[in-house]
């Protein structure tokens, strides 16, 4: 039994910001040929041992929330005596892609019971039609877990262990710890509470005075701030929860050849930041919604090796202009360039670190507080809406030759949950030979994903095309 672990402010913000529009869920879906020789069939007999054999390999499967009564403290991760694999393995029937595509939707809209490890594995067995291998039965290995216990990366260190097909070593268990106590608990945050609370205002007079640095240094035109407001669009209202949800494949052959075709240096997310932007503009043309102004994405970044935080999540929000109104797809891909650029520096500057790490002294009282205003924020009717629009995610490439009870990994992606005022979201995976970006979309705000999908191609060729225009 492993012990009682408290939740750093930074993870804690995920249980307190969670509500029925808005939940903390990290989904990522693992396709693998289910033809291929020596692959088994994923039924109760296989699944289950499967899955038992790495529950001591990572600590979120066997521990769930607890939360300190009156939220006086951080919550724990505490073991869960009552552990029940039944509740979190679940081999689904529905084999057509377009069930499928639907129930994947409906489980990354599901908030996680966190009374209860907060994780599920869902197992779609043959599935027909998957994009990429239309006439390749494939089954399909649906990971999800609660935000508050990691972040993308996370994601990607947890799928080499669970897939990299070899024999587990066994788990040698620690001594048993102290039974967590909520009394206990209430009992030491009361004592620590006068320091805690002394702790938060020198962190706060620290951060404000490095909120006072960063704006000298904006001044000064040596970082730059992102614009503070954006046009909203139909993107940018209360949602339903239970979204629409596609994908497109890019081969990544083609990435390379369009990144080539590039007289500077250009990344692939460069690229997809500038294919997302076509599509979206394009989007709200056909439908005469062109906004006054260009739009934003939030794009997450991992600050691993940039600054010292101990929490499970290590990401910070860039707000990225996506300068949707430039409408020559090379001058818009060079100006998404400049403002990635600008955000990566001005999130690695020492002033703004210090600035964003008010949150590391927050009290849970007033991360709990933050939550319930988020909650109850409305976005009918607004004109405009703080910093982004959309979000358009990216995760490190999934790890090649893994493999599901002998079948091999042919695809990865994932899907992210809309929420109130982010109604359209991208993510970006990458696996062999293929890029593939899933969006999650609200129905009413996009009724048509197969036409968006096929925005998102068209503004690929487009941007290639003009690439290479430009290089003759």
């Amino acid at each position: 039994m492993s012990p009682a672990e408290q939740l750093t402010a930074r993870d804690a913000v995920f249980v307190y910001d969670e509500f029925e529009r808005h939940p903390s869920n990290i989904v990522a879906v693992y396709a693998f040929d289910a033809t291929a020789p020596g692959a088994a069939a994923p039924d109760a007999q296989s699944v289950i041992p499967w899955v038992r054999a790495r529950l001591g390999h990572f600590r979120l499967f066997q521990r769930r929330l607890a939360r300190v009564p009156l939220d006086l403290d951080l919550p724990y991760w505490v073991w869960d005596g009552d552990f029940d694999i039944d509740r979190h393995v679940v081999l689904e029937s529905r084999r057509e892609w377009a069930a499928v595509r639907s129930r994947i939707a409906e489980i990354a809209a599901t908030r996680m019971d966190l009374t209860r490890p907060p994780w599920r594995i869902h197992i779609f067995d043959r599935v027909t039609g998957f994009p990429g291998a239309p006439d390749t039965a494939v089954t399909l290995v649906l990971l999800g877990f609660h935000h508050s216990a990691g972040d993308g990366v996370a994601t990607r260190e947890l799928e080499l262990t669970l897939f990299d097909g070899s024999d587990l070593p066994p788990i040698t268990e620690s001594a048993d710890a102290r039974e967590w106590s909520a009394r206990r608990a209430f009992g030491r945050a009361a004592v620590a509470l006068p320091y805690r609370l002394a702790r938060f205002a020198i962190g706060l007079r620290r951060t404000r005075a490095a909120a006072a640095t960063a704006r000298e240094r904006a001044a000064a035109q040596v970082i730059h701030e992102p614009l503070a407001l954006r046009p909203a669009t139909r993107f940018n209202r209360q949602v339903d929860p239970l979204f629409g949800f596609d994908l497109v494949r890019i081969p990544m052959a083609s990435i390379q050849k369009a990144k080539a075709a590039s007289a500077e240096r250009i990344t692939v997310n460069d690229l997809v930041l500038t294919v997302v932007s076509g599509a979206l503009a394009a989007y709200l043309a056909e439908r005469g919604e062109t906004p006054e102004g260009a739009l934003a994405a939030m794009v997450p970044r991992s600050m691993r090796g940039l600054a010292q935080w101990n929490s499970a999540n290590q990401l910070t929000q860039m707000s990225v202009d996506l300068h949707t109104d430039i409408a020559d797809p090379v001058q818009r891909l060079r100006a998404i360039r400049e403002s990635i650029r600008r955000e990566k520096q001005r999130g690695a500057d020492a002033a703004v670190l210090r600035r964003e790490e008010r949150v590391h002294t927050s009290p849970a009282a007033l991360l709990r507080l933050a939550g319930w205003a988020r909650a109850h924020r409305r976005f009918d009717e607004v004109a405009t809406v703080p910093l982004s629009n959309t979000t358009i995610s990216n995760v490190p490439p999934v790890a090649e030759r893994l493999e599901f009870l002998g079948a091999p990994m042919i695809s990865a992606f994932g899907a992210l949950p809309i929420m109130d005022g982010d109604g359209l979201r991208h993510l970006t995976t990458s696996q062999g030979g293929e890029l593939i970006i899933s969006f999650s979309a609200d129905r009413a705000m996009m009724p048509d994903t197969a036409h968006y999908a096929e925005l998102l191609l068209q503004s690929f060729d487009d941007t290639w095309q003009a690439l290479e225009s430009h290089r003759d």
